[in-house]
């Protein structure tokens, strides 16, 4: 299944007599080779955290790191108790559940990007809803998570789940029409009306700008998040009745495409237009970061748990888990502690980087720290204790994704230089390594092997990867010229042994370096 067309997804589940959901897990269970069990215990784990993260928030007010936001899904979840709402009080509750596990994410709480971390409130906000409704069972809600990641796939696949990329309608907007999807397919709905509920959410979402107010995830991020739970409600109860989405959905996510495309990039994240540019906006951001505001102006994505995660704590996938992955890369590529990092930013990576935190996770991505670690928050103080010194600059790297960064990363006998982009949801690609164009995700185990360019080196090392049980999912070399020397990488399904390099070594002998990237 590629997961590229919501009318391909549809007429796969009519023809097998199946559900969304079971593509999906079926999928998975082909392509990571673990059990069915095994695969939904994992998806079980994401929805603890996502409820938690719902409890968190609405039993208690959650304060952002800033200052600046906090409190309004306890506030909003009292009020209801009330009864006196215009909204039903009990919908009122999936508002103040999507507006609590924003605030932890501000706070820089634990979550789950779904399918990033500016939109996580949408999804764990409607499912946690029908868990207390009584009339869904735990095992139903996290079923109905893979019907998520798969209308999460197909939208991330065809048009974008970044906000610097496309505006806050490839976030909010996918999460809303992720979040229709999945409901209409828990309440028993066919897969057409599942595409229906997708189609109705996203045209309600064309358009919706990304405008952060001094670059945090914050205001307008979190209120959005607490209105589109409502939307995606309200969308599931549309298709349920028979409503269809005119425009077909995946024309619709095309559109969504083109729109993004069309967006001035002072409204893609950046911090600068909308909301951001506001007197208001401009004043906050002064008073937050001490900063006087300028009046200045495609990624594969297969697995359930890219749409479904990361786990991490925030508070953007793009600007903090994709930053700490690209710092935890170029640490293992380093492979020795390091004492000096110069990180160079390009585009809203270099607008909004204090404001996202993207300065704390880079920094905890070369220190060793994974996306889920409560230490990304003090990643200054921690690169202090280590003697890890470090530097930010700005400056233009080349055409790439506008959340790129260089990491020239320096230990006590070599330096190693990443130039990788955060592709949204917290996936990431390499783009060069050491100069050298070769690109890699970083999602499965990779091999980065630095050697003298000679004839027949890519069969031996095939053979020799074969020999040993390891299956090639992609491969790449660039030389510096004939007999010159080279680097290839080999991105291996299954993880890789410490073992494994000395017998690469002793078997191919022209071998001058060996990196290991393992999936973090």
């Amino acid at each position: 299944m590629s997961f590229t067309s919501l009318k391909e997804l549809i007429e796969q589940a009519d023809q097998e007599k199946t559900t969304i959901s079971e593509l999906m897990i079926n999928t998975e269970v082909e392509q990571k080779g673990y059990s069915r069990e095994t695969i939904i215990a994992k998806m079980s784990e994401q929805f603890t955290v996502m409820e938690e993260a719902v409890r968190r928030g609405t039993m208690s007010p959650v304060m952002s790191r800033t200052g600046l936001t906090g409190g309004d899904g306890n506030r909003l979840y009292q009020y209801a108790k009330n009864g006196n709402s215009f909204v039903n009080p009990i919908t009122l509750n999936a508002a103040a559940n999507a507006l609590a596990v924003s605030e932890v994410n501000a706070a820089m709480g634990r979550i789950v990007a779904t399918p990033t971390a500016g939109s996580a409130g949408i999804l764990p906000a409607v499912l946690v809803h029908a868990l207390d409704s009584g009339n869904f069972t735990r095992e139903q809600i996290i079923q109905s998570i893979f019907t998520a990641s798969a209308l999460g796939l197909v939208i991330a696949n065809k048009a974008s789940i970044s906000g610097a990329a496309g505006g806050c309608q490839a976030e909010v907007g996918s999460a809303t029409g992720m979040a229709a999807g999945t409901l209409v397919e828990l309440a028993g709905g066919t897969p057409a009306q599942v595409g229906n509920a997708v189609g109705i959410a996203l045209k309600n979402s064309l358009g919706l700008v990304c405008d952060p107010v001094a670059g945090l995830v914050e205001i307008p991020c979190i209120i959005r998040n607490g209105l589109h739970a409502i939307t995606a409600q309200a969308a599931a109860d549309m298709a349920l009745a028979g409503v269809t989405s005119i425009i077909l959905p995946d024309e619709v996510i095309h559109v969504m495409h083109e729109v993004g495309q069309q967006m001035p990039e002072s409204l893609r994240e950046t911090g600068i237009g909308g909301l951001a540019g506001t007197p208001t906006g401009q004043k906050l951001k002064e008073q937050i970061l001490g900063e006087k505001t300028s009046s200045g102006g495609p990624a594969k994505y297969e697995s359930a748990y890219e749409i479904i995660g990361p786990v991490m704590v925030g508070p953007s996938s793009s600007h903090t888990a994709g930053a700490v992955r690209i710092g935890n890369i170029a640490r293992q590529l380093l492979n020795e502690n390091p004492l000096y990092v110069n990180f160079s930013l390009m585009g809203s990576f270099a607008k909004t980087y204090q404001g996202h935190g993207t300065d704390l996770a880079l920094l905890a991505g070369v220190l060793g720290l994974t996306t889920m670690d409560d230490g990304i928050p003090n990643a200054k103080e921690l690169a202090n204790e280590k003697g890890l010194q470090y530097e930010f600059t700005n400056r233009v790297l080349g055409s790439y994704h506008p959340n790129t960064v260089l990491v020239e990363l320096t230990g006590p006998s070599r330096t190693v230089k990443v130039l990788a982009s955060s592709l949204g949801g917290g996936k990431v690609e390499v783009q060069e390594f050491n100069d050298y164009p070769l690109k890699f995700s970083g999602e499965r185990p990779t091999l980065v092997i630095r050697h003298t360019d000679k004839k027949g080196v890519i069969a031996d090392l095939s053979g020799i990867l074969y020999q040993n049980g390891y299956n090639i999912a992609r491969m790449a070399n660039e030389r510096s010229k004939i007999n010159g020397e080279a680097i290839t990488i080999c991105e291996i399904d299954n993880q890789i042994e410490e073992t494994f390099l000395s017998v690469l070594k002793k078997e191919i002998p022209i071998i001058n370096e060996i990196g290991l990237v393992q999936t973090k």
